[in-house]
Parts: structure tokens; C-alpha cells; sequence
């Protein structure tokens, strides 16, 4: 696993020492400019084509994206992400799952909660998730909310429902941010108040071989590895 980390251009310096700390004491980080706008566009315009009639409920959603072709490639194979889910998870890890998912508006609302069945702590995360704004992410949008340094809080005691956490933060942003989260770290996504839908693209990454987990996708298509060649590793 190292050595295909390497051709992908990952090391320990490629993570921005800020970065490596807040993920450390925060349980999460930002990556500003992930993609650009152009590319975002074209993600919404692909994705929305691709659910055209399905049925859908109040949150839209799109498994699968690994085998929707090359143009999601770029929202994972990425030194920095990855750089940064070694960080947390090891450098023997996968990439289990990647799917759309948007709150329309009057929808979104969940309770805070972990990606994981059990607790842990430094040295055995078992799972993290990126998530990609596709359009700007803000405070009355549907924005994600975590809450800082629950990953190390086995004490913490969420809100009853969707009530909100006196210490939660919103991740707001630009369309293009991505943010990797421990996903140990108490969060939920938040009301949507616009009169738009909020995209974003969840990758979730897994410790290869830690036992069960909230979730995941079958293993991607024969035409899916021939394209990745050997970052096809990352999915197996």
C-alpha cells in the first residue's frame, strides 16, 4: 500500500502542518480551492442528468459515483486528501464509498451522529469522510455541522433530535472547499433555509480490515480498476 501511495505523490509533508493539527485537536480540516468552479458545474450538470427520473425524497442522492467515470476521479485522487486520510487512518486503507447527496430546500435536518459503531482514539480511527461542496456551503443553506473535539469526548452526549449543540460550527464555504472529517467527530447535516438545492459529493475512507462500519459500496467495476490502474488499490 505504501508504494502505491508514492506513485500517487502521497507523503506526510504534502499535509499542511495547520491541517495536521487541527485534524489532530479539531477532528477536522479544510482544503480551500479543492476544485474549481467550472468543474463543480459540470459535476451538478452530470449528476443531475444521471437522476433524471428516479425517484428522489426531500435529500437527492447518487451512489456509485466511482464508476460514473473519470470526471469524480479528481474529487479523491488527491495527494493532499490522501495524504491527509493516512494521517488519520494509516497509510493501509480504502475508499469504500463515494455518493452525491442534496438537501432541497425545507430538508436536510439531521441529528448529530458518528460514521462509526464504536468509539476510538488516536491510532485506531477506523473512518473518515471528505465532503466537496459543489455549491457554496452557508449558514442557511444546509451546511454541515460538526462539533469540535467530540472525537475525543467518549463522554459526549448529543441534543436530543435535531436540536442544535452550543459548541457545533458549520462548515461554510466557497464552492470547491472540501473538508475531511474524522468521522469519530459528532456531526449532522443542518436544515436547508434557500430556495436552492445544497450539492456535495461524501467520500468516505475506511481502515482496511477494522471490523464493521456505517455502510458501504460493492466493489467497483472491472472497467472502473482498468481506468485507475494501480490507485485501483485504494478500492479493493
Amino acid at each position: 500500500m505504501r508504494e502505491v501511495l508514492d506513485e500517487l505523490g502521497v507523503s506526510p509533508e504534502v499535509l499542511a502542518p495547520r491541517n495536521r493539527v487541527a485534524l489532530d485537536e479539531s477532528g477536522f480540516c479544510r482544503l480551500d480551492s479543492y476544485v474549481d468552479a467550472h468543474t463543480a458545474d459540470r459535476m451538478i450538470t452530470e449528476i443531475t442528468r444521471l437522476i433524471d427520473g428516479s425517484r428522489q425524497g426531500g435529500t437527492l442522492h447518487l451512489k456509485g459515483l466511482i464508476d460514473q467515470g473519470s470526471m469524480f476521479d479528481v474529487l479523491w485522487l488527491r495527494p493532499a486528501l490522501l495524504a491527509a486520510v493516512s494521517h488519520l487512518l494509516g497509510p493501509d486503507f480504502q475508499l469504500r464509498e463515494m455518493h452525491y447527496r442534496a438537501g432541497k430546500p425545507g430538508h436536510g435536518s439531521q441529528a448529530l451522529h458518528m460514521d462509526a459503531t464504536d468509539r476510538a482514539g488516536p491510532g485506531t480511527w477506523r473512518v473518515c469522510t471528505a465532503i466537496v461542496a459543489l455549491t457554496a456551503f452557508t449558514s442557511t443553506n444546509g451546511a454541515t455541522r460538526v462539533v469540535p473535539g467530540s472525537h475525543l469526548d467518549h463522554h459526549f452526549k448529543p441534543p436530543h433530535g435535531h436540536r442544535p449543540h452550543p459548541d457545533e460550527t458549520l462548515l461554510t464555504g466557497p464552492a470547491g472547499t472540501c473538508w475531511l472529517f474524522n468521522s469519530h467527530l459528532w456531526h449532522s447535516g443542518t436544515r436547508n433555509e434557500s430556495d436552492e438545492p445544497r450539492h456535495a459529493v461524501l467520500i468516505a475512507f475506511h481502515r482496511r480490515n477494522s471490523g464493521p462500519t456505517l455502510g458501504f459500496e460493492p466493489l467497483p467495476s472491472a472497467e472502473t480498476v482498468r481506468r485507475l490502474g494501480n490507485a485501483a488499490y485504494l478500492l479493493l
